[in-house]
Order: structure tokens, then sequence, then C-alpha cells
């Protein structure tokens, strides 16, 4: 018995060398393959490249901040004070990663 396929339309079409060039980039950017973008963009889905693993990195290092926050927040919402200490810590960490951030940003601008 033969599997029927959700999509049954097969179509042809014709690129030169930098349509092909920029379709394979795209999609590769966009995490997709060369049939699923050209479907997104039937569709008029606006398709956005993936992050890089530096932004991801970026992200996991906020998330750290952020849960350190919300951990010091807890202990100070349950003791009505937060030590000097762990603000100072909480403090540094999130000068420092904004620091890396613009850095990392700012270098890439001309």
């Amino acid at each position: 018995m033969k599997i029927m396929r959700k999509r049954n339309i097969k179509k042809q079409i014709w690129l030169d060398i930098k349509e092909n060039e920029l379709l394979k980039r795209k999609s590769k950017e966009a995490g997709l393959s060369e049939a699923e973008f050209i479907r997104s963009l039937i569709k008029s889905y606006r398709i956005k490249a993936q992050p890089t693993e530096e932004i991801k990195s970026f992200q996991r290092d906020l998330y750290g901040i952020a849960n350190n926050i919300n951990q010091i927040a807890k202990v100070a919402n349950s003791r009505y004070s937060v030590s000097h200490d762990d603000y100072k810590y909480i403090s540094n960490t999130l000068a420092d990663f904004i620091l890396r951030f613009e850095r990392k940003i700012y270098s890439r601008q001309k």
C-alpha cells in the first residue's frame, strides 16, 4: 500500500547561481529546508535567522543572572532584607554582563 503525501503537487523552478546560493544561505540561517523556506514565504510568514551561538551564550548568561536575581528576591521577601554581599554580587554580575554585551555589539559596527 502506497502512503499518500500531504503535498502531492510538485513545482519546479529555475534559479541562477546567485539566487540558488541566496536560497541555500537564507534557508540555513532560518533552520529550514529550502522547501520549508519557500512554503513559509508563500504563506507570508516573517522568517528570521536563528540566533548565533554567540547570542545563545549571551541568552544563557542572562537567564543565569535572572535566576540569581529571583533567588535573591525570594530571600529578600522572606527576610524583608538582602545582604550587602548578595546585592553587590548581583550588581557586579549584571554590570559585567552588560559591559561584555555592549563591547560585542558595538565592536561590530563600523
